[in-house]
Formats: C-alpha cells, sequence, structure tokens
C-alpha cells in the first residue's frame, strides 16, 4: 500500500478534516490482524461531535499502545509524528494475501517462456547440459533413472508409451556420452528413440516458473518482488533459471545490494553470468538498464 499523507492532525484534539480521518480509518482497517478486537472501523470520514468516544479513536490508541508502545496513547496522529510514521511502517510492510500468491500475469508469463525457449531450447528427448546432467524439455534435470522415470516419455516412432526399462537404457547411455557435455541439445537426437510431448514440455515450464517465483520471493521478500518494474522480474527469472536460488541469492552480492536499493542501472553491470552466450548476458543487462 502506498504510504499516507496528512495535512492535520486526526483524533483527540485534531484537526480533523474529513480527508485525513478517512485516510486513518482506512489504514487502520488495513492493520486490524495487529490491533485485535478491533473491529472493522466504518470509513465514513467522521469522528463524530465527542471524538474521545470513536471506534476510530479507540482504535488508534490501541494502536499506540501495541504498535508504537506509547506509554499514555493520547489518541491523536500528528502528520509526521511517531504515530504516523509507525502506521507508515505497517503499511509499508503489509503483505497482500491475494497479490502475494497471484499468479504472473499472462504476457509477463508469455514473454518469460519466450524467451526461455529462446535461451533454454525445447528439445523434446534427453541431451547432455554443459555441466553433464541428463536433461529434457526446456532445462528439465533428470537427476537420476528414478527422476526420469517419472516422465512421461513416449517411444518417436510409435508415439506409445515408453517402459521403464526403456527410459533407465536411454537414461544410462545418455549419461555415459560425458565426452560430448557442452553440444548443442540437438547433436543427442541421434542416441535418442524417447521424446516428449509438447504439452509435457509447458507443464514442466510452468512448474519452474511458479517453483522461481516462490523462491524470488523468499530472496528478495514478497511484496518487493511484486513491486519490481516488469523488465525487471524477467531479467531475475532469467538468473534464477540458470543459477538457481542459492547462487542468485550468494554469489551476486553487489548485484542484490544495487537491486534492492532501485539502482537497476548499477545491478546490470553486476549481472553477467559465466557459462552462458554473450547474447542472454546482453539481454539480462538491457532488461535491468531499461527498467
Amino acid at each position: 500500500m502506498a504510504l499516507i499523507k496528512l495535512t492535520g492532525s486526526v483524533g483527540i484534539g485534531g484537526k480533523n478534516t474529513e480527508k485525513d480521518v478517512k485516510t486513518i480509518q482506512i489504514s487502520l482497517n488495513k492493520i486490524l490482524a495487529q490491533i485485535p478486537p478491533t473491529k472493522k472501523l466504518s470509513e465514513d470520514s467522521r469522528l463524530g461531535s465527542r471524538p474521545e468516544k470513536s471506534k476510530t479513536v479507540d482504535a488508534i490508541k490501541l494502536f499506540q499502545k501495541e504498535i508504537v508502545r506509547m506509554v499514555r496513547p493520547d489518541g491523536k496522529i500528528d502528520p509526521n509524528g511517531k504515530s504516523h510514521r509507525k502506521l507508515n511502517e505497517q503499511l509499508k510492510n503489509l503483505v497482500p494475501a491475494v497479490s502475494v500468491f497471484a499468479p504472473l500475469p499472462v504476457t509477463l508469463k508469455a514473454k518469460l517462456k519466450k524467451k526461455l525457449f529462446q535461451y533454454e531450447g525445447k528439445i523434446p528427448h534427453m541431451y547432455l547440459d554443459t555441466k553433464g546432467y541428463v536433461t529434457v524439455g526446456i532445462g528439465h534435470l533428470l537427476k537420476d533413472v528414478a527422476a526420469a522415470q517419472k516422465v512421461p516419455f513416449l517411444v518417436r516412432n510409435t508415439n506409445t508409451k515408453a517402459t521403464t526399462k526403456q527410459i533407465k537404457d536411454e537414461f544410462e547411455l545418455l549419461y555415459s556420452k560425458q565426452s560430448l557435455k557442452g553440444q548443442y541439445a540437438t547433436n543427442f537426437k541421434s542416441l535418442t528413440k524417447l521424446i516428449i510431448s509438447e504439452a509435457v514440455i509447458n507443464g514442466q515450464v510452468n512448474k519452474h516458473i511458479k517453483i522461481f517465483e516462490s523462491e524470488l520471493k523468499r530472496i528478495y521478500g514478497p511484496t518487493e518482488f511484486l513491486s519490481f518494474p516488469d523488465n525487471v522480474k524477467l531479467a531475475l527469472f532469467d538468473m534464477i533459471f540458470n543459477l538457481g536460488m542459492s547462487k542468485l541469492k550468494n554469489t551476486f552480492p553487489s548485484f542484490n545490494k544495487h537491486l534492492k536499493a532501485g539502482d537497476y542501472k548499477k545491478a546490470a553491470t553486476e549481472s553477467s553470468r559465466q557459462g552462458i552466450s554473450s547474447q542472454r548476458n546482453a539481454y539480462v543487462h538491457y532488461l535491468l538498464s531499461n527498467a
């Protein structure tokens, strides 16, 4: 929620303009969970002829006692006073439950998937990534045979369901070709007989996006992540997809410092990653520089 501004005091002995009173009523209603047993206030812009008897002032006093930690709550919020600043602090840190768990906008998700297809490839068969791990689809890592057997592979020539043995044999064949790691994923097609469908690939990438969104919110904070410009979100998704949560969080201290400070141009200068194409690094640099 945006920080609130007051033109005058609200409460006992305050100026109590209708606009300011309503602002305080709306704000206190946002943090009711923190000042029980207060019930939702009427946002009517009024304190009545005897403000000291109003429910709004009761809520102000309780807020001052429980949150501001005032020994003698005075029931008045002054512009830029201690209670005003503390109320803004609570509103700033408030996490809107619906927004935090809301899915990414369709247009943003489409842009993200398009770039992931471009940089990770959309490979229906098993291949070795640059580190020698067996992978399929859009960078979907298969850590072992058991993980591979959970994927609904099909036999390419017959479009029938692959058996667990067929999956095991192909996984072990690919893994044995470590000398080929780092080659284009399409180069491994001749070694394979199994594929996954377009629907499975899309399902995998949607799951990855959901997981990475959750991890990005853990790194930067739910409301902070949601407040980032779309370009910054796209850049972060690309980085976490390539690096993983731990590396993004722990091995890019300057990048994260600038990002959290809102200096996206400086963050861009610290965003370069090793082991990926210069084109992909340039893409993330552009996103951050133009956020």
